[in-house]
């Protein structure tokens, strides 16, 4: 499994989590980003991508892909929509982490 961990700052404040995705994904629903994640959610389950908030502007993205395959698919989705999230001028910063390999420990 690759894992990634994205940090965000958007270019608004917040209360809490739910207004902050909320406002994210009203930008970004029908992303090919997005749809391609939510196809990995619906195959694999929802628990590989969750978001974290830091008030009152900052969110982690933790997203997991079950291979790497999957992992380096995401890549040129994910490069296109950071770039319309600055073009539209909704965020300050996009980071991602490098992948980590999270190797299946279960004995």
């Amino acid at each position: 499994m690759i894992l990634t961990n994205s940090v965000i700052k958007v270019k608004r404040d917040f209360d809490n989590k739910d207004e902050i995705k909320n406002y994210l994904y009203s930008f970004i629903e029908e992303h090919p980003f997005r749809q391609y994640n939510q196809k990995i959610a619906n195959e694999f389950g929802e628990h590989l991508f969750s978001m974290t908030f830091v008030p009152p502007n900052i969110v982690v993205l933790t997203q997991r892909y079950p291979t790497e395959k999957l992992y380096s698919d995401s890549i040129p989705f994910r490069e296109n929509l950071v770039q319309k999230m600055f073009f539209k001028d909704i965020i300050y910063f996009y980071k991602i982490s490098d992948p980590l390999l999270v190797e299946n420990v279960n004995a």
